[in-house]
């Protein structure tokens, strides 16, 4: 009888450690996994930020990504320096599914194949990936009214953290995120006035690249009490606005975004490992050197510079405590998102970092 009890105790144990995994995804989808995804793919490498919320050693599990450049130099070289693997992922995937082919993935066998953003234009690749026996996960849907900025940015870590085997590491920072988000939210009452707030994405020469209804950074200043100009008349996920518009009937407030991309055309720079002296004067070359100078809140020193890199990243909260403090002065003056930086640094990420994320022209 012990006999028989220890057998059946070696052959239960070891089908609980493969107990499959069953998540729905921000699409819907059913995604059905053997056990937690060790090895994986990700469309898109800023993922990594993510991954490094979740895992001792966030390049471990990557067998390959997209969107190689995403990843700037000043972000490669803070992981490089404890993760030298990170130069040897390598790019299989597109970040869209038009640039994306389905037989380099399926030539790595990943546990998982992880897509960022839902859009129908991948089903195809779907399709090809689930019959190699890949399965697919969606972590947002940008068109999914059903759910806020807050609720969407938590869901996408968190299954995430649960596919991978990390959901205790996915809750704790999702909840900590959570709590400072749910805190901007809950002082933007009815009849608090929302200023028109310029997000001038990609701040280079030509003025101006702005977020459409459905982007992540238009729905961070929604939820900071702003209202990101022209982006209620722009359907997709980004457009254009001319200068005319906006020396004539004008924002209350400008915020440019940025990256280390931007340096050789002489636009605003920002990012990991960017000296504060070398942002700010970047800004004022935008400002100052450009037609962006005839834009009243540029011109009344009301301008304001974020990140890009981390505006669309996991640590999105850090911008959008900027975004408060910028938005609603008299409300979220007391806010630090610096604090914030700093403590993600500590408590979450398996790999600080430093540089220049928001800065303030007046600074």
């Amino acid at each position: 009888m012990l006999f028989r009890l220890i057998l059946m105790l070696a052959l239960f144990v070891p089908a609980l450690a493969r107990a499959e995994l069953r998540l729905t995804d921000a699409a819907g989808r059913e995604v059905v996994l053997p056990g937690p995804a060790r090895k994986i793919v990700i469309n898109d490498s800023l993922l990594l930020l993510s991954l490094a919320l979740l895992e001792d050693d966030p390049v471990a599990p990557l067998l390959g990504w997209g969107g190689d450049n995403r990843v700037d130099a000043g972000l490669r070289a803070a992981f490089r320096a404890r993760f030298p693997g990170i130069d040897a992922v390598p790019e299989i995937s597109g970040v869209v599914p038009r640039s994306t082919s389905a037989e380099p993935i399926i030539a790595v066998a990943p546990d998982l194949y992880v897509v960022t953003l839902w859009d129908s234009g991948w089903l195809p690749l779907v399709d090809k990936l689930q019959a190699a026996g890949i399965p697919v996960l969606f972590l947002e849907d940008p068109a999914d009214h059903r759910i806020g900025r807050i609720e969407s940015s938590a869901r996408a870590l968190r299954l995430l953290g649960q596919a991978m085997g990390s959901e205790a590491r996915a809750r704790a920072y999702a909840d900590f995120a959570d709590r400072r988000l749910h805190a901007i939210a809950a002082r933007i009452g009815p009849d608090t006035a929302r200023p028109r707030v310029l997000i001038d994405a990609h701040a280079s020469g030509e003025c101006c690249a702005i977020p459409g209804r459905n982007n992540m950074l238009a729905q961070m200043v929604a939820l900071a009490g702003g209202e990101s100009y022209g982006s209620a008349a722009v359907p997709g996920y980004d457009g254009r606005v001319a200068l005319e518009p906006l020396i004539a009937d004008p924002p209350a407030i400008w915020i440019g975004t940025g990256g280390a991309h931007l340096a050789g055309s002489g636009g605003l720079v920002l990012g990991t490992g960017i000296e504060p002296a070398a942002a700010q004067a970047s800004l004022r070359r935008v400002l100052d050197g450009t037609m962006r100078r005839l834009i009243p809140p540029v011109a009344e020193g009301r301008s304001h510079a974020v990140s890009h890199q981390l505006a669309i990243s996991a640590l999105n909260l850090v911008v959008t405590e900027c975004f408060a403090r910028w938005i609603h002065p008299e409300l979220f003056g007391a806010l630090d998102p610096r604090e914030t930086m700093a403590r993600i640094d500590a408590e979450f990420l398996a790999v600080p970092l430093t540089g220049s994320f928001c800065i303030d022209a007046k600074e």
